[in-house]
């Protein structure tokens, strides 16, 4: 059905001869009508009229009607077209067009010093007076020439100065880290628990970084994003309990973070040629940043991050790493609040002059009760790892015990011990400690011991064991032949009715003993007692080879050892005292006069001849054997070396080798002598093989040190054996 008019159609709808299958079915496909879009260079027009509506569709045949040049840009017709050029300097010779008519880069004209090298794309800077870098800048590198000279940046030493950080401000001391109730309470460890770390103590655990000179990097003005950034690590090394970031830093100045506990100090910023440099300080309250977290001190680390400013140094990174330590807020001072004992456990002793000493191998029993606070969150003593427990008994002449708390070389204790930072209560034993002081000596009632303890700052307090009245001797045999130091008795004798015999030394000194000679009785034995012959109630003290010269002690009863029953009590011996001893040789030669060398105090008289002259000491001595003729032996005529010279009595009573009795000019034997040396002769006769020597102290303020002998033979020979 052909398309009708549009009033047609309506015609026809009114009078209802429209509607049929045939014709709805033309009329849809002739009504339906596309929508039409204009593409380019096309023009769409619609018109109505009672027809219907009239599309026309025009096209300006894809041609451009105007085109205009601009800068740069040349347009030129070429009949009903346009040709657009690019106008290009031809003076130049860096854009060119190639031989595909390819507009094209050529390159920078390169000439040194005048002559041309030739036309790069790229330039490379090398050598050491030039530096070729990135401004910063979009398209702009910047090149010097000399290469300027930076100061090195942050914690680097890339420059003309030192930026190495440095941690200031704490001393870092390895000791023992104790361990906490758990991990965090009261602080936390992260394995260095039983373990040797460095730590240190401070009122508030502050920290400085600092960097060793001027570093570069820093912004030029406040538009710029030069900033540090600090952080403080929790133990773990990884999870942060405080950071802060500074502002940009353009200028001297402090910045401080929001909790007071971070601030970074910066000072001397200067021009740094193209760039800016300045000091760094870093100060971290690492204590305060703890307890903020709950922490009493504990092991941290720092890490501070300088971001260069980005337009004047390219915006690097540059980091500072502390090694972690362990902070310790030392919250008290270790102490002893029990009580320190010794007492005997194992005694070994000698005899001397009838009383007991103890001597080497002896041991005893320590023991310290209620050591409180040995632990507080660090174990040591003087900022170190070392021995914090200290056990003394000097007097004793027992070692010293230092030891470490965590690890006993000797002792126990007694199952108190923990690595805990809040030990209390811990309780040591010792129960074989000995004496072990060589050439030693104590005689007095003020016998004690002495404990201390200690942490890695401060020295806790040091207690006492109560006095205890004790006798040591650690000396050995020292005596010889012709050398008498009466450190011991091993060359006394004790004088029977016929015979001489040992002297035992374990039994009490006797008193009104017999067989002594002359007139000087009563007689009782002489006292050996710290390397002198004394008067036995002339027992005197010693507080450690320290002799008390002046300080009696004569009654023992009361002190140890004791192993044979009380020691014995001299308060009473005021006789006169005697010691016998032999002085002999091997030689056969025959003696004919000896020398008799002294030490000691000579009460009133001042020196040994005098105190023999005035007899206030007095010097028998009896010629083992004598020829030829003459007395000798046990029995024979004992010869004064006391009193006046021998001979003095000539020519009425000349010496006779003692046959006119005791104390008489005849048997005066001491020929000459001053001070501490006298001679004695036997005068016509000789002495074979040695002599007896009978010594009594008349003067009770004489103390005899030594006695050392030198025999002259009749050959002109001499034989001596000091001490």
């Amino acid at each position: 059905m052909p398309v009708l008019p549009k009033y047609q159609l309506k015609q026809l709808f009114e009078s209802g001869d429209l509607i049929t299958q045939v014709t709805m079915n033309d009329l849809i496909e002739a009504t339906y009508n596309p929508t039409l879009v204009a593409g380019a260079n096309v023009t769409i027009t619609k018109v109505e009229s009672p027809s219907g509506a009239t599309i026309t569709i025009s096209s300006d045949g894809g041609g451009i009607s105007n085109v205009t040049g601009g800068t740069a840009i040349n347009v030129t017709s070429i009949g009903d077209a346009r040709q657009v050029a690019l106008k290009v300097d031809n003076t130049q010779t860096n854009l060119i067009v190639n031989g595909t008519n390819e507009l094209t880069f050529a390159g920078v004209h390169v000439k040194d010093e005048g002559i041309n090298v030739g036309t790069y794309k790229t330039i490379n800077f090398i050598g050491a007076d030039v530096l070729a870098q990135d401004s910063g800048q979009p398209g702009q590198v910047n090149v010097y020439i000399p290469t300027p000279v930076f100061a090195s940046h942050f914690n680097t030493m890339d420059g003309s100065t030192s930026g190495i950080v440095a941690e200031a401000g704490i001393t870092r001391s390895i000791v023992r880290i104790s361990s906490p109730t758990t991990e965090g309470s009261p602080f936390k460890t992260n394995g260095w628990a039983g373990t040797n770390q460095p730590a240190y103590t401070s009122a508030n655990g502050s920290v400085n970084f600092v960097t060793g000179g001027l570093v570069t990097g820093f912004s030029g003005s406040a538009s710029g994003n030069a900033t540090i950034t600090i952080t403080l690590f929790d133990a773990d090394g990884t999870t942060a309990l405080e950071t802060y970031t500074t502002p940009t830093l353009y200028q001297n100045g402090t910045h401080v973070s929001p909790s007071g506990d971070i601030s970074v100090i910066i000072s001397g910023y200067a021009a740094d040629s193209s760039k800016w440099k300045a000091a760094v300080f870093i100060t971290v309250v690492a204590g305060d940043i703890l307890a903020s977290a709950g922490r009493s001190g504990g092991r941290y680390n720092v890490r501070a991050v300088m971001n260069t400013d980005s337009v004047t140094d390219g915006g690097g990174t540059y980091t500072y790493n502390q090694a972690s330590v362990f902070f310790d807020t030392n919250p008290s001072t270790p102490a002893i609040n029990g009580s320190m004992s010794i007492v005997e456990t194992t005694p070994i002793v000698k005899h001397i002059s009838g009383v007991e000493y103890y001597i080497n191998g002896s041991t005893f029993e320590v023991n310290v009760t209620d050591i409180d606070n040995l632990n507080a969150n660090t174990q040591g003593r003087a900022a170190a790892a070392q021995w914090n427990f200290r056990v003394a008994g000097n007097v004793y002449g027992l070692p010293t015990l230092q030891l470490n708390a965590w690890g006993l070389s000797v002792g126990t204790w007694n199952g108190t011990w923990t690595n805990l930072y809040n030990l209390l209560n811990a309780n040591f034993e010792y129960t074989s400690w000995p004496i072990s002081a060589t050439n030693y000596r104590f005689r007095n009632s003020n016998a004690n011991g002495s404990s201390t303890v200690y942490d890695p700052w401060n020295t806790g307090n040091t207690i006492n064991s109560p006095n205890q009245s004790i006798l040591i001797d650690t000396w050995g045999t020292t005596a010889t032949n012709l050398g008498e130091d009466f450190e011991d008795e091993s060359q006394r004798l004790t004088r029977g009715a016929s015979s001489y015999s040992s002297f035992n030394s374990a039994a009490t000194l006797g008193t009104s003993i017999s067989n002594q000679t002359g007139s000087s009785g009563p007689f009782s034995d002489a006292c050996v007692v710290g390397s002198y012959l004394v008067r036995a109630d002339k027992f005197f003290a010693d507080n450690g080879n320290s002799p008390q010269l002046a300080t009696l002690i004569p009654n023992l009863t009361g002190y140890k050892p004791n192993t044979l029953g009380p020691n014995p009590n001299y308060s009473s011996y005021s006789q006169t005292p005697t010691y016998h001893r032999r002085f002999y040789t091997s030689s056969p030669l025959n003696i004919a006069n000896f020398d008799m060398s002294f030490t000691g105090t000579w009460g009133s008289s001042g020196d040994a001849a005098t105190a023999l002259a005035n007899s206030q000491l007095k010097i028998y001595v009896r010629r083992e054997n004598s020829i030829p003729g003459g007395s000798s032996g046990h029995g024979g005529n004992p010869l004064a070396l006391h009193g006046a010279l021998f001979n003095s009595g000539a020519p009425v009573n000349p010496f006779n080798d003692g046959a006119s009795g005791v104390d008489t000019v005849g048997s005066l034997i001491r020929s000459a002598g001053s001070g501490n040396t006298v001679t004695g002769t036997f005068g016509p006769y000789s002495c074979i093989n040695g002599f007896w020597v009978e010594i009594q102290i008349i003067d009770s303020n004489i103390k005899i040190d030594s006695i050392n002998v030198t025999l002259q033979f009749t050959n002109g020979t001499t034989e001596s054996n000091p001490v």
